[in-house]
């Protein structure tokens, strides 16, 4: 699906004006994502495969619309605390195949769920929001990634060219954390040497890190950086997206 294609699919339900906002927001991330997912499902043999969307957003229904042939899982807060303004009511959600569990979790073995083998498992805009170590996130995915099993991972990058320019001025570039605890906003951003280390410390062959510029930017001057970035210093992009896979 293309940037239109998606926002023509939304546009056609009863959203809200953030929802709308936000689906404007994300949708050239959003077929950038279902590419690289396409990519990996093309890697397997036929049949049915397992595709699990972790944190339960408007990605979610694209990969059902996507893999129609294929099952969709999801793994997040429980249903009725997921909806809001990312993932409003509207949005299918399969109620069989939701796995509710909190990422924070990780840190104690014994609440861990028990989730079926899946064989490309996507975690999009998650981990910043997550204050427990990465690492132990990534031995959760893992714990239901099957052998030869693809993660995709999308977040932020941290070391972005704004981000730069605002500490150099002495700002911190980071909000502080919010006073919503369902929704307290991001912990902690990485780049993209930080992500391929934590994979491979926890077992994992680091295929990809790709930089991609996928957020709109209003003002002359961002499009102008966004525009150079887009051709040269890839680090300094505003996103990250790093695939991994299970040996």
């Amino acid at each position: 699906m293309t940037e239109n294609e998606i926002l023509a699919h939304f546009a056609s339900l009863d959203l809200q004006p953030e929802a709308r906002y936000y689906i404007a927001c994300m949708a050239r991330r959003f077929a950038y994502l279902l590419r690289l997912v396409e990519r990996f499902r093309a890697q397997l043999p036929a049949g049915t495969a397992r595709i699990m969307d972790i944190g339960p957003s408007y990605f979610t229904e694209l990969l059902s619309l996507k893999f129609p042939r294929d099952e969709i899982l999801c793994v997040g807060f429980a249903s009725q605390n997921s909806r809001g303004g990312h993932y409003p009511k509207g949005i299918k959600l399969e109620a069989v195949r939701f796995h509710a569990f909190d990422l924070n979790d990780t840190q104690d073995r014994s609440k861990w769920i028990e989730i079926p083998s899946c064989d490309i498992v996507v975690m999009a805009e998650v981990i910043e929001h997550v204050h427990t170590a990465p690492q132990l996130v990534y031995r959760f995915i893992q714990s239901f990634l099957a052998p030869g099993g693809a993660l995709i991972v999308q977040t932020p990058n941290a070391a972005e060219f704004f981000k730069r320019i605002q500490l150099l001025q002495g700002k911190n570039p980071y909000e502080l954390i919010r006073e919503n605890a369902e929704n307290p906003g991001h912990f902690r951003e990485y780049t993209g040497m930080e992500l391929r280390a934590i994979g491979e410390q926890e077992g994992l062959s680091c295929l990809d890190i790709e930089y991609l510029n996928y957020f709109p930017r209003k003002g002359r001057l961002q499009r102008l950086v966004n525009a150079i970035t887009d051709i040269a210093a890839p680090t300094l992009r505003e996103g990250i997206t790093v695939s991994y896979r299970k040996t």
